[in-house]
């Protein structure tokens, strides 16, 4: 049985939940999206597009730089987890994920392993 205090709570919960939905119409999505702000930091930054789609960074290219698919599977990794765990990339990137980061950073020989 729901006391008369968790009620106010629900229609206070779903008071506020309307204020921050707007409905839109052709939303597949229940016709509803969110239309709070975004703070500052969490704002998307520019990133260059990427048109070439996986043919960039070309695998030839990279075995110019390291000498084996599997040294440059290796690497690549490595640096993809770092780049995903700090959002930190040392180049300009065309790529969005942190596997074409990484290689982006290899192309432009800024990353280096010794083995």
């Amino acid at each position: 049985m729901i006391k008369e205090k968790d009620l106010e709570k629900l229609k206070e919960m779903k008071d506020e939940m309307q204020q921050s939905y707007r409905p839109v119409s052709g939303n597949r999505f229940g016709d509803y999206h969110f239309s709070g702000d975004l703070d500052e930091a969490k704002k998307a930054k520019k990133v260059k597009k990427n048109t070439e789609g996986l043919r960039y960074p070309s695998i030839d290219n990279l075995l110019n730089v390291v000498d084996s698919k599997y040294k440059l599977a290796y690497i690549a990794a490595k640096r993809a987890k770092m780049i995903k765990k700090d959002d930190y990339s040392s180049v300009e990137n065309k790529c969005q994920k942190p596997v074409g980061k990484a290689l982006e950073e290899i192309l432009a020989k800024k990353v280096t392993a010794k083995f």
